[in-house]
């Protein structure tokens, strides 16, 4: 014969289940070095820890460095580095190239004038 099993069962109000359940889903999240997550934690929070740790962040060569900061950001944004890179580029050349007109403009009113 099958053995029989008790079952208990809770219902919470709305209020109750914030308070007893974790809704942040940080138990899933995998804590790196040791550093403690907090779920709560506000934008200007989260600014003042990262200007805290700002020179113990490598520079590049990993997924923790200011480059990955920077890609993520960019392309959050919808950029590129080698977006603005390209645009850069281009207004260095513009720049050369008005500066060529405005020397070669300067260089034909000097000829004129004599």
């Amino acid at each position: 014969m099958a053995e029989q099993i008790k079952v208990q069962k809770t219902i919470y109000s709305l209020s109750d289940f914030n308070n007893v359940v974790n809704t942040s889903f940080s138990q899933l999240v995998k804590p790196t070095k040791n550093t403690p997550i907090d779920p709560d934690m506000t934008i200007s929070e989260f600014f003042n820890e990262y200007n805290i740790l700002f020179y113990e962040i490598p520079p590049s060569g990993s997924d923790e460095s200011h480059l990955s900061l920077a890609n993520r950001s960019l392309d959050y944004i919808g950029l590129s580095l080698d977006d603005l890179q390209t645009e850069i580029d281009n207004l260095r050349e513009e720049n050369i190239n008005l500066k060529n007109q405005l020397l070669l403009t300067s260089e034909i009113e000097i000829g004129t004038q004599v």
